[in-house]
């Protein structure tokens, strides 16, 4: 009886000449190297964020004079830039691991190096112009600000993007190169602009008088306020009807606080004292 001779196929031969114990054996160690290198990195992110919070817990206790929101802007920096450090030489570690060449890579490769290139311009354009808004004071973390069409509160300041979270919750990234105009309004001197709408036949001097009554009572003891309240007088709102309106410089901090207790303590007065005021027409609004 005959015996048919069969030759393995090209792919058959093609995978039985690799040396799979070898294989495995080296994607075992690559493994295991990421591994410890990822476990290391994370051991330096832990160490790195205590250090830097220690770091500034102990700066805040011997500068007492600087602004919380300022402290609290310069710690969330120093923290991402430690990040993008780590997550840098991670990376490269990974890669050195996998046995990819990043330096002939990066040397030979033009097109690549050429797109390598765009993306560190653009980066680079974010960490200088961040670097400018931090080291002119432009913003901080807690200001209230409009970028562009965005407004809303400043949750956080990194070296590529500024976080914003607007008044409708949503959380905005700005990249930094793309902040070119900002409208900050919670510089220190801030003015609490308190508008009372009255009638045409509204005693204005009893309304006043009642004004400057609560506040030689209570201006004393509330914190916050950093100057002489200026009562301007009856104004004309522009809608067609009429208002006494005040400003009370306040700090940043402070300024919602004062506006709702005085409003508050103003309109209580008034309607203690028989004056009626329009319905619907009593408004207080906070400006720079």
């Amino acid at each position: 009886m005959l015996k048919v001779a069969t030759n393995p196929s090209f792919i058959t031969r093609y995978f039985q000449s690799f040396n799979w114990d070898e294989i495995l054996h080296n994607l075992t160690n690559i493994v295991i190297d990421i591994v410890l290198i990822s476990i290391f990195f994370l051991i330096l992110k832990g160490i790195g964020k205590r250090v830097i919070n220690h770091l500034f817990k102990n700066y805040a206790k011997r500068e007492r004079g600087i602004p919380e929101n300022r402290l609290k802007t310069l710690h969330s920096l120093s923290v991402n830039s430690y990040m993008y450090i780590l997550v840098f030489f991670w990376i490269y570690s990974v890669l050195t691991f996998i046995g990819v060449p990043i330096g002939t890579l990066l040397a030979g490769a033009g097109l690549f190096s050429v797109a390598i290139g765009l993306g560190a311009q653009g980066l680079a354009s974010d960490i200088i112009n961040g670097f400018f808004i931090l080291f002119e004071k432009q913003i901080s973390i807690g200001d209230y600000v409009t970028i562009g069409d965005v407004t809303g509160t400043v949750s956080e300041i990194g070296l590529r993007t500024t976080k914003i979270r607007s008044n409708n919750d949503a959380l905005n990234f700005i990249p930094n190169r793309y902040i070119t105009n900002i409208c900050n309004m919670s510089k220190e001197r801030m003015k609490a602009d308190i508008d009372i709408r009255v009638n045409p036949d509204t005693p204005i001097t009893e309304v006043i008088n009642i004004m400057k009554d609560i506040n030689a009572k209570n201006i004393p003891s509330t914190e916050g306020i950093i100057g002489d309240p200026d009562i301007l007088g009856t104004v004309d709102m522009g809608d067609g009807t009429i208002a006494v309106k005040e400003f009370i410089p306040t700090t940043d901090e402070a300024r919602f606080d004062v506006q709702f207790k005085f409003l508050q303590l103003y309109l209580e007065a008034i309607t203690a004292a028989g004056i009626k005021l329009p319905n619907n027409k009593v408004i207080a609004d906070i400006s720079k």
